[in-house]
Formats: structure tokens, sequence, C-alpha cells
């Protein structure tokens, strides 16, 4: 895009909207209306309560400044965690003792930024930017929870009609090797597809002659293989190989780390060779697990030591070879 210029690697910052219906609850609570001016010290600007509440309050994580306000007339403090709490969570285990709508502006933590990978190259789509979002919903102290980006994106936003501010995060160096011959390794279990989609429209593109070798995971292949379509024909044009591993399709859960174990001569052979590696999606588990994996490949194929296996991944990363964008 002209005017949105960005390289594939490169995420966006979706700045999002709370949802109008969980406001309208806690505007219940309070027994406000939303029309109650207010100051954000933040922005430094005037407006009315319903409006912080829907663009510049995170309410979904409460603050021991916020539970003060509560308890501060001898209430006893909740019997769970905190971090089990959202606002709406508070104003109705304290009903006879809630804040001020301008006290809440001082102790609710900012709402922030979600991010989320380019999901297309702007070689092959330059007026558009694609987006791979996981629709979030989970259960907290008996009560449904929504993902705050998702549910704003997937749902409250209507097409072509509701802007969404956004800008360029860029990738500080997830991004195409500029050697166009280099092999690249992609491991990308759900969501971390998506950079992996632009990098091998750019490769497609600019015709470059790389091999090119995806690691993709999820949990049924009949729901959750995305952009399948996309993935099969460049499999059967042989400018990729395609290993999947999807958990819940067979009684043994399987996932990538195992799909790269099976394959780790090739694996090591192509890392030994050249090629650069890949790993984005969570950083929790996978990234981890992949890891671990990695240094069992050395160990196994490459007759490394643990300490040389861990210099060996070292020497990658040092080589810009070994690459990372988790969360």
């Amino acid at each position: 895009m002209d005017n949105f210029p960005f390289t594939v690697g490169d995420s966006v910052g979706v700045l999002p909207q709370n949802d109008p219906l969980l406001i309208q609850s806690i505007l219940a609570a309070l027994h406000a209306d939303g029309s109650e001016p207010v100051f954000d010290a933040r922005s430094n600007t005037n407006l009315s309560f319903f409006d912080f509440l829907q663009n510049k309050a995170n309410l979904c994580k409460c603050t021991s400044s916020l539970l003060k306000l509560f308890t501060s007339r001898g209430h006893p403090a909740p019997a769970h965690p905190l971090q089990n709490y959202h606002l709406i969570d508070l104003l109705h285990l304290y009903p006879s003792n809630h804040p001020t709508s301008q006290e809440m502006t001082t102790v609710l933590l900012p709402l922030m930024p979600r991010f989320y990978s380019i999901a297309s190259s702007p070689l092959m789509f330059p007026n558009q930017i694609h987006l791979t979002v996981a629709s979030l919903t989970y259960s907290v102290l008996g009560q449904t929870r929504l993902g705050v980006g998702s549910h704003f994106l997937c749902q409250l936003a209507k097409p072509h009609a509701t802007p969404i501010p956004l800008y360029v995060q860029t990738s500080n160096g997830f991004t195409l090797p500029s050697d166009s011959h280099a092999s690249i390794i992609l491991i990308g279990p759900g969501t971390g597809i998506a950079p992996f989609r632009a990098f091998l429209q750019e490769r497609s593109a600019l015709q470059h002659p790389g091999r090119n070798w995806l690691f993709f995971g999820e949990r049924n292949r009949a729901t959750d293989f995305y952009y399948d379509d996309y993935f099969l024909e460049l499999e059967r044009q042989s400018r990729l190989r395609l290993d999947l591993a999807f958990s819940r399709d067979q009684a043994e859960k399987c996932y990538v780390q195992h799909r790269l174990w099976e394959n780790r001569a090739s694996l090591y052979d192509w890392i030994q060779s050249g090629a650069y590696l890949y790993v984005c999606g969570d950083a929790e588990q996978m990234a981890k697990d992949v890891e671990l994996t990695l240094l069992r490949i050395g160990r196994d194929v490459g007759n490394l030591t643990e300490d040389e296996g861990r210099q060996w991944l070292k020497s990658l990363r040092q080589q810009k070879r070994y690459l990372l964008d988790v969360y």
C-alpha cells in the first residue's frame, strides 16, 4: 500500500474498542448513563465516561489500586486471585461500594493495541493487508470471556463502515533472507502461520528459486487447516515441502515438534546447508518444545554434546538464521 508501506514479517498494531454490551453492563451496575464527563490524564483529554470505557480503558485486568477503591470501607478482599477478575466482576462483588467514574479513570489500566502478523505480501496484494485472527472465547469464574481484539475485529467492526485504527510494527529482522537462493524452514502452528503465508507469496512474486519447507499444526484438519488451498497448491507445484500436525485427528496427539523429529535427518541437512529457520506462534510452550527438539536433533543427527548443541543454536541466532516471532 503506497500510503501504508510494510515488509513481509511486519505486524500491525490494532487499537480495538471494548464491547458496548459489556460497557452497558458496567454502566448499569454503576447507575450511570455514560454521559458523565471525565478527564483522562494519559491522553490529556476530556471525554464522556462511555467513550473512556470504550476506547481508553482495560476492562479485563484489575489492579490492586482498583481493588482498594472497592475494599476501602472495610469490605473483604475477593476470594479468588485478582487476575481472575474483570471490572464487571468487582462491580457485582461489591454492589454497595462503587468508585466514581472519575476515580476509575485513574486506576484502570490503558487499553493497549493488539498485534497481528501481516499474512499477505504487498507484491501479491498491493492494496490490502490480510490478518489471521483466532476468535478467543474462554471461561473464568463461571463467566464467558471474549478476546478484546478478536471480538472487535470479528464481531463488532462492520465491513467498510467501522474505522479500525492501526499502525505498522516493523519486524526487526524477522523477514526473508536477502539471498533469493537460500532455503527457508517455516514452523508456524495456529495463527503463527500468518507471516509465512506472506513469505511464500513474496517468494512466488519475486520468483525466488530457494527451497521452502513449512511445518504447520492445529487441532483438526477439517476445520483448522488455514489457507489449505494455497499451501496444497504450492506443494502440488513442488514449490513447497509441507509437513502437517493435527493434534486431535488421532488418538495420540501430534504437534509440529513431532514432525520435526520425524524429519530430523533431512532437517539437519537443510540447516547445515545454510537454511534459515523461522518460528512463529506461542512462546509459552510451542517455541520451547521446538527448541528442545532442535537440540535433540543436534545430538542425534549431528552427534553434538549438549553444550555443542546450545552453541550450534546460538551460532544460528548470531548469523540471523534462527529467528523467532513468538507471543
